[in-house]
């Protein structure tokens, strides 16, 4: 779907939220996630439902067959990646990486969303598209992006990582086409004191309220990939 010309950013962005509301019936997720090091250990919760991997920070001679039986059940992949394919045999989600700039050259930025639109017929409904700065991330590009990224694949899972946007920006990107926020979400946190004043941890009912404010339905994504939720 192409944006309507005449839209402006705000017009653009009801668009996208009407889209992402229709798509998965007014759902929104939340997925509490830790990643995983190159020096082999893990950052986040240890009851996360997603441990992902990044393919572009692999450990030389890392396979995912083994990082899977090390936990991880999710790749972020770059956008063109051929492990996908090995991604989906393992039953492991893939979040596809989708990078944007302030100042991208328009026809670049185009190019590179209709090869994210080709590349959605080889995601399943449990994947996700995840658009990632390079560099700092900037207000009104990033919720460009997003209501781009879901006009462009209407019917696919748009994941915010609230560890990049942080929560005032990530909660922008739900009113722009995002359906899905990761992150350290967990039962309890520590308060945000002293060297934890700028932690984005979120709670599970500060996650379901990021969710709600922006009109969606939340439910949170399991460890075995379904989602618990109306």
């Amino acid at each position: 779907m192409n944006p309507d010309p005449g839209a402006d950013i705000f017009g653009q962005g009801r668009q996208a939220l009407a889209l992402a509301v229709a798509a998965f019936g007014g759902r929104g997720i939340f997925a509490s996630a830790r990643r995983w090091q190159a020096d082999g250990t893990w950052i986040g919760p240890a009851e996360a439902a997603l441990a992902v991997v990044d393919e572009a920070t692999l450990p030389s001679g890392a396979s995912l067959p083994e990082l899977r039986d090390q936990g991880a059940n999710a790749v972020l992949c770059s956008l063109g990646s051929p492990r996908l394919g090995e991604v989906a045999e393992l039953g492991m989600r893939a979040l596809l990486r989708v990078p944007f700039a302030s100042g991208d050259v328009a026809e670049d930025r185009r190019a590179r969303l209709d090869q994210l639109a080709e590349m959605r017929g080889r995601l399943s409904a449990r994947d996700g598209i995840m658009p990632v700065p390079v560099g700092e991330a900037q207000g009104l590009e990033t919720i460009s992006f997003f209501a781009a990224c879901r006009l462009a694949c209407p019917s696919a899972h748009l994941v915010v990582d609230l560890e990049i946007f942080g929560h005032k920006l990530g909660q922008l990107c739900l009113s722009f086409g995002a359906d899905a926020i990761m992150g350290c979400i967990v039962g309890k946190r520590a308060p945000r004191l002293g060297e934890r004043a700028s932690s984005n941890d979120l709670t599970h009912d500060e996650a379901a309220l990021l969710l709600r404010a922006s009109g969606f339905e939340p439910c949170a994504w399991l460890p075995e990939g379904k989602v618990r939720g109306p």
